[in-house]
């Protein structure tokens, strides 16, 4: 019979292995290891002190070893060595092994299936480069293989498989494999089968069959043909994972008392928790019955549970588990409420029930917290049922008493007219041990701590504590708020103090009765409240839990159009909406809605309800009040309409503007136009509910800082700000104007733009001065000049005179162009203005200005980029012009150098020469450190010229101190 490729290719190798006592793994740990591996089948295992393999029977040989074997016969067959120690390795490759390699537990079994892996690939590999399995290993081998086509029809099997599907002949191939199965087996594989042939991957299915119990382990792999099946009985895998199981639960669960039982009943095992648990000695339990601890009526419960456990075991398998709750009987006649957690321990080989394992737990701390709660239970019944707060108390006391059994307690009521809390019930001979119960003032002690404090105090050395009060032998004591005007005091005189189960239950005690305190108050003031609703002459009702009306004033049945006395028992869903009616209806929670409230008429008054819930032993309702909305309605509507055209006002300024909120999280901007928006390069949504600090870290700097004073509520600022917008600088004037709104303190920041405004000032200012001054001057020369024309004779004096009044009138021109200049750099546009390289720059300085200075020297020493556009250049040519004019004896000394600026992003160019220097009152005018008066002002127009050029360019215009002449330097924004 022909083997189909994909069977052949994928069956186990079969291995016989071999340790010595020496390998750092213990046997049955590496049984399992080994077991777990999905690259081999193991089917013999032995100490390399027991006997020799039969060589011949082809299968592979592993041995784990630290020595060097003695014995022969292991290297006669395949066989890989596997060793910790490099000695071996060394001997094994000497001694013909096909393969040796280092590997140790703390590997890994993965590395080691890894390692094999790898050995078995290279051996089949060198072989004959066929992989195929031979006939005749597939049949001997005890896991049943079959190959199956697309369609699931047998296309080859083993003997193995043969025998597990009773085929006898071979005639089984061809047939589809479900034909040959039983239904649940059939059921289990088909989901799986299926999957593996539908997504091409390798499935791996473990089931019991029903009929025998014994457990089974198919592996399907897909492949061109279809599908291989591998499959291997697990029984005793699974019986190992089984035993595995209860001793993970015996781990988990030895913080408690753990027993084992013989079949008799007898202890063979006991830990120190249950001897401690039942005050029996170890030596006292084991071989005794198990009715040493408990009683004729336990035992039998145990016996009945036991005989479940067997059945469900036989029927179902796995790990039953019986739980009892019983009382163990202690050495000293105690008894000790328990849950006895039990097991069978694993049956005999031939079957035989071999007896129980089990834990015990002490549940008296769950006993004690269950009575507890029952009796608070019962309590709050009564307190719920109680008409007056006095009845409450002397309940509470009862409980604290009664229930969880201290010694002494005690009720504090603070009193408004002596603010002191004032003893109201005590338990019985509470006076008798520690006298008449004094008042405290609020903080005063541990009750006046509890009570300012609202929590739970306990103090465990009350006799020790030096405050006058006698406490009759009371040693520990507790004290805890009863809602907002109460507090609770008990004490205990055993010295054992109180369990954390025990406090958390008297805070539970203390919700209780102060929810109980709450809705008996509540119903008294009801009750008055029914009598001051019957006089009242507001629009009041009150509702039933149905949302009928039940009570009405006068004024509220006028509204709605009926008699006082006919009102009750109308639904107050005819004179609301449905969906109001049941807001205003609803008892958890109090209401406050606007409506209409309808008439019978059909009349509308646009109202406000509001709505109070309360309890009283007649039953749960609401109380509501009706206020009439006319008025305020017309004044919303008017509101409205201004808050819409001041919002539309608010969005069309041109001035930047922000609305700031403060709150309890500081200041916020609510909203803020475009055009503050544009100052942050963000849109007006963006900023909408931003913090105020966020927003200062997105404008310019200046603004940033002038609004710092804006964080506080109330500031009141105005201030100039200088700031830089894109490449122009922009002079605002900052102003805030605080206000109070329903939501609290507000503020506008309103920045209003005065760049032009003072510009033109400034401009202003010169062009009146300087001009004005210049034109007088000047006139005054050419009519002195003139009038002496007029009356000389001499012509050496005239042509003396001439050259003064062209001289004179020279400079008028000059003036005049230069103010021409200045009027073109003031009407430039910023986005004039670009970033160039600096040799572009330095290019267009030599070829435009210095050609016409042969006497002046360039300098470039910087690179990078430059603020730059053609009215730079008539500033620098001034600077130059003036540098010539004004230089030294001899021929002028005039430089330009473009360097690197005082700050990274800045270039900075000089014009320097060595003549005497700009007059310091003349500078001080032009960088704007003395004002321009009539006294105070420049010679010319030359200097303002190339401020505002640089002005216009961002720029910063500076004069430098030099020993031998005179540098100004234009700094600018690369």
């Amino acid at each position: 019979m022909t083997v189909p490729e994909s069977v052949s290719r994928k069956i186990l190798p079969e291995a016989v292995v071999y340790y010595d006592d020496q390998y750092p793994v213990a046997a049955e740990e590496l049984r399992r290891g080994l077991r777990s591996l999905s690259s081999l089948s193991v089917e013999q295992f032995g100490a390399l002190d027991g006997q020799p393999p039969e060589p011949g029977d082809g299968r592979l040989t592993l041995v784990f070893t630290e020595t060097v074997p003695e014995r022969d016969g292991l290297t006669d067959q395949p066989a890989i060595w596997i060793t910790t120690t490099a000695d071996v390795v060394t001997a094994g490759i000497d001694r013909g092994a096909t393969a040796v390699f280092n590997w140790e537990p703390a590997d890994g079994w993965e590395m080691l299936e890894a390692k094999l892996h790898h050995r078995l690939d290279e051996r089949s590999q060198s072989a004959d480069g066929d992989r195929a399995v031979p006939e005749q290993a597939l049949q001997r081998i005890s896991d049943g293989v079959l190959a199956l086509d697309d369609e699931f029809r047998i296309t080859y099997l083993n003997n193995a498989m043969a025998s597990v599907l009773r085929d006898v002949d071979g005639d089984v191939r061809g047939d589809p494999l479900w034909e040959h199965l039983s239904r649940d087996v059939a059921e289990r594989l088909r989901p799986s089968l299926e999957r593996a042939m539908d997504e091409g991957v390798t499935v791996t299915t473990e089931f019991q069959t029903a009929a025998t119990e014994r457990w089974y382990e198919v592996t399907a792999y897909p492949s061109a043909e279809g599908l291989s099946l591998y499959g291997r009985e697990v029984t005793e895998r699974k019986q190992r994972e089984t035993e595995q199981a209860r001793y993970e639960h015996l781990v988990k669960t030895v913080g408690d008392a753990v027993y084992i039982l013989d079949p008799a009943g007898r202890f063979t095992f006991v830990n120190d928790a249950l001897c401690e648990m039942t005050g029996y000695d170890r030596e006292d339990l084991l071989g005794s019955s198990v009715h040493i601890i408990k009683d004729d009526e336990t035992v039998t419960e145990a016996e009945d549970a036991l005989r479940d456990l067997l059945r469900k075991q036989a029927d179902n398998g796995g790990m039953p588990i019986a739980k009892l709750d019983v009382e163990l009987l202690t050495s000293d006649d105690e008894r000790i409420p328990a849950t006895d957690r039990m097991t069978l321990r694993p049956l005999s080989e031939d079957g035989e029930f071999t007896g129980t394992v089990g834990t015990l737990r002490d549940i008296s701390r769950q006993r004690r917290r269950q009575d507890i709660l029952s009796g608070i239970l019962e309590s709050t019944q009564d307190m719920m049922a109680a008409t007056t707060t006095d009845e409450v108390a002397q309940l509470v006391v009862d409980t604290i008493r009664e229930v969880f059994e201290f010694d002494l307690a005690a009720v504090r009521e603070h009193d408004a007219e002596t603010d002191q809390l004032i003893p109201v019930a005590t338990s019985d001979g509470l006076a008798d041990v520690m006298g008449e119960r004094p008042a405290y003032d609020p903080g005063e002690g541990a009750v006046g701590t509890a009570y300012t404090e609202q929590r739970l105090v306990v103090r465990e050395d009350l006799e020790g504590m030096d405050d006058g009060y006698d406490r009759g032998g009371v040693e520990i004591g507790g004290f805890c708020p009863l809602g907002e005007r109460r507090t609770l005091s008990f004490g205990s005189s055993d010295g054992e103090g109180f369990t954390d189960d025990e406090l958390r239950l008297v805070e539970l005690l203390a919700e209780t009765a102060a929810a109980a305190f709450e809705m008996v108050t509540r119903e008294e003031e009801l009750r008055r409240y029914e009598a001051v609703v019957e006089a009242a002459e507001d629009k009041l009702f009150t509702l039933d839990a149905d949302g009928t009306i039940t009570l009405a004033t006068d004024q509220f049945a006028t509204a709605v159009g009926y008699d006082r006395e006919t009102l009750p028992g109308h639904d107050i869903a005819e004179f609301v909406p449905e969906e109001i009616a049941a807001e205003i209806g609803d008892l958890d929670r109090p209401s406050d809605v606007e409506t209409d409230l309808r008439s019978q008429d059909g009349d509308r008054l646009p109202s406000r309800i509001r709505t109070a819930c309360f309890s009283s032993a007649y039953g749960d309702g609401v109380v509501g009040t009706v206020k009439d909305l006319s008025a305020l309605r017309s004044a919303q509507q008017a509101a409205s309409r201004n808050r819409q055209r001041f919002t539309e006002l608010f969005e069309t300024l041109s001035d930047p503007v922000a609305d700031v909120a403060y709150g309890a999280d500081g200041a916020v901007v609510s909203r803020a136009n475009a055009a503050f928006a544009a100052l942050c390069d963000e849109t007006e949504r963006y900023l909408t509910d931003r913090p105020l600090t966020d927003v200062r870290t997105a404008l310019p700097e200046g603004v940033a800082e002038a609004m710092a004073p804006v964080t506080t509520p109330g500031a009141s600022v105005e201030r100039e700000v200088t700031t830089q917008t894109g490449t122009e600088r922009k002079q605002y004037i900052l102003k805030t104007v605080p206000y109070e709104s329903a939501d609290g303190e507000r503020a506008f920041v309103v920045l209003t733009d005065v760049t032009d405004l003072a510009q033109r000032e400034t401009h202003l200012q010169v062009l009146h001065r300087l001009l004005r001054h210049n034109l007088r001057n000047e006139t005054t020369v050419i009519q002195g000049y003139a009038e002496t024309l007029l009356q000389s004779d001499t012509d050496d004096q005239v042509d003396e005179f001439a050259q003064q009044i062209f001289e004179a009138s020279s400079s008028l021109v000059d003036a005049s162009d230069t103010a021409r200049t200045i009027q073109r750099v003031l009407q430039m546009d910023g986005e004039e203005v670009a970033s160039i390289p600096v040799t572009e720059a330095s290019a267009q300085i030599r070829d435009e200005v210095l050609d016409g200075y042969p006497e002046a020297d360039l300098a470039t020493v910087t690179d990078g980029t430059v603020a730059f556009s053609h009215n730079l250049l008539v500033g620098v040519e001034e600077l130059v012009d003036n540098a010539v004019e004004h230089s030294g004896e001899g021929t002028p000394d005039v430089g330009v150098e473009l360097a690197d600026g005082p700050e990274p992003d800045t270039v900075t160019i000089r014009v320097s020469d060595d003549g005497p220097g700009i007059p310091e009152s003349e500078w001080d005018v032009v960088a704007g450190e003395q004002e321009i008066t009539q006294l105070q002002h420049t010679q010319g127009l030359g200097l303002w010229l190339v401020r505002w050029v640089v002005d216009k360019h961002s720029g910063d215009l500076t004069l430098e101190e030099r020993a031998d002449g005179t540098t100004v330097a234009i700094t600018l924004p690369r």
